[in-house]
């Protein structure tokens, strides 16, 4: 019951997040979510810390919780990283994942999104987290997790539609991923975190 309770309250403190109805320079506290929310201070703690690993908070102990903005030189940086991560766990991919586990991402592709605030409930959430767990890297799915909450964000907040979400590149990706062509594969992840190619 706890846990379910706890996991309602993070889902709406996440769509105020992502939606902006919570200010970016609003310090929010332990107390107050717990008053808000009808629940004990311990749950309300133990859900803005899973806020935070999820990268939407940043916590200053003793005070509270700030949300995490980025500027768009920050999510450039970002993108830089996440292409990086991710290029790894497409080699990985390449290295050892059979036609059939490749099945998994065309299946994701197939499946439109349904209209939601959640960011990982995307097609290309999904299809990125896919990517992650196929690499059958913890560390590398934990890493990707973070990022796409951050740039999801950004999309939805600050950029207002300079992420754009297309499955064109996803589709090539996966293409080049059933031909074993790492190379192709890496152009498809790059275009699809618009950046040019000196960024990579």
């Amino acid at each position: 019951m706890k846990e379910k309770l706890a996991d309602a309250v993070y889902g709406k403190i996440r769509d105020a997040i992502m939606t902006g109805e919570l200010a970016s320079d609003e310090l929010i506290q332990e107390q107050r979510v717990a008053d808000r929310y009808g629940i004990s201070k311990i749950t309300a703690r133990e859900v803005l810390q899973r806020l935070c690993h999820d990268k939407y908070l940043k916590s200053f102990p003793r005070k509270g919780y700030l949300i995490v903005d980025l500027s768009p030189a920050q999510l450039n940086m970002l993108q830089k990283l996440r292409y990086q991560v991710e290029a790894l766990a497409l080699k990985e991919i390449v290295r050892h994942c059979a036609d059939r586990e490749l099945d998994e991402l065309e299946t994701i592709l197939g499946v439109p999104s349904p209209p939601q605030h959640d960011p990982y409930g995307t097609v290309n959430s999904r299809f990125h987290l896919q990517i992650a767990r196929m690499s059958k890297n913890p560390y590398l799915y934990d890493t990707i997790y973070g990022f796409i909450g951050l740039v999801c964000r950004y999309a939805m907040t600050v950029g207002k539609g300079t992420v754009i979400d297309t499955d064109d590149h996803h589709w090539e990706m996966l293409r080049a991923l059933r031909r074993r062509d790492i190379p192709a594969a890496l152009e498809e992840l790059r275009l699809d975190l618009q950046l040019e190619k000196d960024e990579v």
